[in-house]
């Protein structure tokens, strides 16, 4: 089978990866993709049209962003016979147009809370001082998470209003805002398939969508999420069902325009659990990101049979031919963004990778990335989402902490608590990945050189990356010189090498042990009383006077460096 994907961050890198996994017989193809995608999957760097689609001639098209969907594609591509995922352009306003989302819950009694939709600032000072501090402040149209502000003071709502509409900070989208009364409780990020045969419901998760930990911060396109939601039982996923997601796919399908198709695709809810039971926040006609990277490696079955059923308008008859399941167990993603998001960011960092081989529990998937040399570059926003399986969440967050940190650029900022509370010391103590942390103490890390035999101390000397990296590659010992600044390979001119047969890293991982066997006379360049070199470095005892003491005669002619 061959898919075409539409879209190029993260979410339609997940696609690509769950349509492909396990199946030899689909042929994946990402329009336009990335080149973090293009790694794994062939990518098209172009825009999709009639003439491409007739050239690739799909299978099965499947649209990941929204702006496609709004723009029409789904239609374009069902007028050439080409079964696809997506709304019609009709149906696809929900997402376009908060204010259109907000009057259909209205219209058919969906629970959300009160809000108003205005054009003008007085107009929407008034909204803010009748629904009462706090308000959220929201640009109408599609702005990638960044429109969204969440006000606790008046100063604050008017600030927002002005942004949109006078400073027109996000263009067409926010020429409309809506103000919408802020309440308070746990969020529930839940997507839906749905055709005209029914719906099928995702795993329920939480996502992360403020910068920082705690919920601090301006809101963003998403930093991560994790299944299972905590606050999420059965009984309140049936709450959920029965109040607000069956009505609303009701009202979709009741309100779509004559001729324009049935809605068949995904559909995002947005909502918060509160006092009153659950209130609707938001739609949006696609697939969550980052809850695509975190739901995805959770189903089981025939994902491209699912995908392509949904698009033929018979989701529930494809769901049982996939033998569709969600897997026991728990998920986590974590998402990896430039210095200064979600505002202007930096742009071409490079990107490390010290991980392994492939691994089944966990998978990179990237967002905005540049290649220069065949390596990886930011290309601003965010640069890549981690995500991770586990028998429950707390092995999954350990095992996406640890991808994380195997993954570094230059500015990297990620949120600490996905899932729960800031778990990085726990990654270092527990985990099973050697993660140096270069970073923390300036580039560079103590490492204390012990004789395997005797257990005796030969040495201390500082190693950075490149020292460990020649060490772990040649056996032999190498360190990094601060005094002369360059890489130090022992025993380079005295022939006295270090045989390095374990290394080791202490609890936080900021200091190493090299365990070494002594290839020579010894490991100092001064010498003994009978000229000879030692066979460790010499140490003098500093005395209560605070003067140095060497307790084997005469001092040395010079000392190691």
């Amino acid at each position: 089978m061959k898919i075409l994907i539409v879209g190029s961050s993260a979410r339609e890198h997940a696609f690509a990866w769950r349509l492909s996994a396990g199946d030899p017989s689909v042929e994946v193809t990402v329009v336009p993709g990335n080149p973090g995608i293009a790694r794994e999957y062939r990518c098209l760097p172009t825009e999709v049209t009639p003439d491409l689609l007739r050239q690739e001639a799909p299978d099965l098209v499947v649209v990941g962003s929204a702006a496609p969907l709004v723009a029409g594609l789904a239609d374009e591509v069902r007028r050439l016979g080409i079964p696809v995922v997506g709304p019609p352009g009709e149906a696809a306003r929900l997402g376009d147009s908060k204010t259109a989302a907000k009057e259909m819950m209205v219209r058919h009694g969906i629970p959300t809370p009160s809000f108003r939709s205005c054009t003008d600032t007085e107009e929407a000072l008034a909204a803010v001082d009748e629904l009462g501090i706090p308000v959220v402040v929201k640009a109408d149209g599609l702005t990638r998470g960044s429109g969204v502000t969440v006000c606790t003071s008046r100063d604050a709502a008017e600030v927002a209003i002005d942004g949109a509409l006078r400073q027109r900070r996000f263009g067409a989208a926010g020429e409309r805002v809506v103000i919408e009364k802020h309440l308070r409780g746990d969020g529930v990020s839940l997507t839906v398939l749905v055709d005209e045969s029914g719906y099928l419901l995702m795993p329920v998760a939480r996502s992360y969508e403020q910068a920082g930990e705690g919920g601090q911060g301006p809101n963003t396109s998403g930093m991560g999420a994790i299944i299972p939601n905590p606050a999420v039982s059965p009984e309140i996923i049936q709450v959920i069902e029965s109040r607000i997601i069956k009505p609303s796919v009701e009202a979709i399908h009741q309100e779509a325009a004559p001729g324009a198709g049935a809605y068949r695709g995904f559909l995002h809810f947005g909502l918060i659990l509160t006092g009153d039971g659950p209130q609707m926040v938001d739609y949006k006609i696609r697939f969550g990101d980052p809850e695509a990277q975190v739901t995805l490696p959770l189903l089981e079955g025939n994902f491209a049979t699912l995908l392509l059923g949904l698009a033929r308008g018979r989701l529930m008859e494809a769901a049982r031919e996939a033998s569709f399941g969600v897997r026991p167990g728990a998920a986590c993603s974590v998402v990896a963004v430039s210095a200064g998001y979600p505002g202007p960011s930096a742009q071409g960092e490079l990107l490390r990778d010290d991980g392994g081989g492939p691994d089944e529990t966990r998978a990179v998937f990237y967002h905005e990335v540049r290649e220069e040399k065949q390596i990886l570059s930011t290309a601003g926003g965010r640069v890549f989402t981690v995500s991770a399986v586990g028998d429950d969440p707390d092995q999954a967050r350990l095992r996406a902490y640890q991808r994380m940190l195997q993954i570094s650029f230059r500015g990297i900022s990620f949120r600490r608590d996905i899932g729960g509370d800031a778990i990085i010391s726990r990654v270092m103590e527990e985990g099973t990945v050697f993660l140096p942390q270069f970073s923390k103490r300036g580039g560079i890390l103590p490492v204390v050189v012990q004789e395997a035999d005797s257990g005796d101390i030969l040495m201390v000397a500082y190693a950075n990356a490149q020292a460990l990296e020649h060490t772990l590659a040649s056996g032999r010992a190498a360190f990094w010189s601060t005094s002369r600044n360059k890489l130090w390979i022992k025993g380079e001119t005295s022939g006295d090498t270090l045989t390095v047969e374990e290394v080791r890293v202490d609890c936080d991982q900021d200091a190493l042990l090299y365990r070494v066997r002594l290839n020579g006379q010894g490991v100092c360049h001064t010498q003994d009383l009978h000229g000879n070199h030692r066979r460790r470095c010499f140490y003098r005892s500093l005395q209560d006077d605070g003067q140095l003491f060497f307790d084997e005669g005469p001092g040395p002619k010079g000392c190691c460096s």
